[in-house]
């Protein structure tokens, strides 16, 4: 190694460790109930099949039916033998169009690939967003009020989309794919509201939610203790910020059945004005999906 550079790394370590205040970060809540295998694919995280569970009525999931995960940028061409295997013919990609455009899904030959954002980021606020962080301008705070707000408008700022994307995978006879960015909070909403259709209770709906914590933790804590090491960087931004940003919270589901209620009078009410699903059709769904 040069001596320059090797000079300048031990200066930089020496100033993050005299410099850097350790950062400790709240402990997440987990889904209590592991009822779901991640399906461990390179590049592609928090994946998963939606099943082993049993709804009020005691019928349980059929399994490989709704599968879920983070964006498939980065999905390498000898996995796709693994998509194969599940019987994955679709694919609906909830991010918008600026991510999409950004970092677009790596698929392979065959798959029909259909894009249904909810949230198309006008003003490119999330870029906004970050360099606001990063100035520390943003606390953690501010970050937990951005969150409930961005559930609450997701499932009632353009309704039309959310029922196309709820159908979508409900008509499919073939197993389907959705995911965003992280597989955790678009993809979180849809899977609560699919399971509530269903007639899946709220412990059930809520633990399979959490999930995303218990499967993106590794990759949670290497990004926080890296952004720890090198918080010299960016001192002014809130590292709380990140982990805010990173996992799910209780509260931030609350806030999207909450905007419902509030704004529709009941989830029931929400199901059969805004997603289009006469009690029949939600019956036809159940027979369909459980066994």
């Amino acid at each position: 190694m040069n001596t320059f550079i090797k000079i300048s790394v031990v200066t930089i370590s020496l100033f993050c460790i005299f410099s850097c205040k350790t950062q400790h970060f709240e402990r997440p809540e987990y889904g209590k109930n592991q009822t779901e295998k991640v399906i461990k694919i390179k590049k592609v995280h928090n994946f998963r099949a939606v099943g082993n569970i049993k709804n009020t009525e005691g019928r349980s999931l059929k399994e490989g039916m709704f599968y879920r995960s983070a964006h498939l940028h980065k999905l390498k061409e000898k996995s796709f033998d693994e998509f194969e295997k599940l019987g994955i013919t679709e694919i609906i990609d909830l991010r918008n169009s600026k991510e999409i455009f950004e970092s677009p899904d790596h698929l392979p030959n065959g798959i029909t690939y259909k894009k249904y954002s909810a949230f198309e980021d006008e003003g490119d606020q999330l870029s906004q967003a970050r360099k606001l962080v990063l100035k520390g301008k943003v606390n953690a705070s501010d970050a937990d009020k951005r969150m409930i707000d961005f559930y609450r408008e997701y499932v009632t700022e353009n309704p039309e989309i959310i029922k196309t994307i709820i159908t979508e995978i409900l008509e499919s006879e073939k197993p389907v794919l959705y995911h965003c960015t992280a597989g955790k909070d678009r993809t979180g909403i849809v899977t609560a509201l699919l399971l509530t259709i269903l007639k899946f209770d709220k412990e059930t709906i809520y633990n399979e939610y959490l999930l995303s914590n218990n499967f993106r933790k590794p990759l949670i804590e290497k990004r926080l203790r890296l952004a720890n090491n090198l918080h010299f960087l960016y001192p002014k931004m809130d590292l709380q910020v990140l982990e805010k940003l990173s996992w799910v919270e209780k509260r931030y589901l609350d806030a999207a059945f909450g905007a419902i209620d509030k704004k529709y009078g009941s989830i029931d009410a929400y199901i059969q004005q805004v997603l289009g699903i006469s009690e029949v059709k939600r019956e036809g769904y159940i027979q369909k999906f459980t066994l």
